[in-house]
């Protein structure tokens, strides 16, 4: 797998070490295919503590691609479901990004 930048994360709410590093470790490979030079990757995970919410946990990613910006970003009831909801999305505009 080629070199990616560091990721630089956001964090609210009750985020883990551990959820942080499976956020890494899925957009790196949701990046895996992506063609071009990434030169910057913003993620940020939040946990709103409202029980009110159905979907209170949001993963969001943007990354500077060629100086294209790709941004994908999903809501869920936990933070690992919309980490994998994240990976996906982000997969397919990286996938869009190669077709076009």
């Amino acid at each position: 797998m080629r070199e990616l930048p560091e990721i630089r994360f956001l964090t609210s709410g009750d985020v883990t070490g551990a959820e942080k590093s499976t956020a890494e470790t899925a957009v790196r490979s949701a990046l895996a295919g992506a063609q071009g030079t990434v030169t910057a990757i913003r993620v940020t995970l939040s946990v709103v503590a409202d029980p009110a919410l159905p979907r209170p946990a949001l993963a969001q990613a943007i990354v500077d691609v060629d100086g294209r910006r790709l941004r994908a970003q999903a809501a869920a009831p936990a933070l690992p479901e919309a980490i994998e909801l994240l990976r996906d999305r982000l997969s397919v505009r990286a996938a869009y990004l190669r077709a076009s």
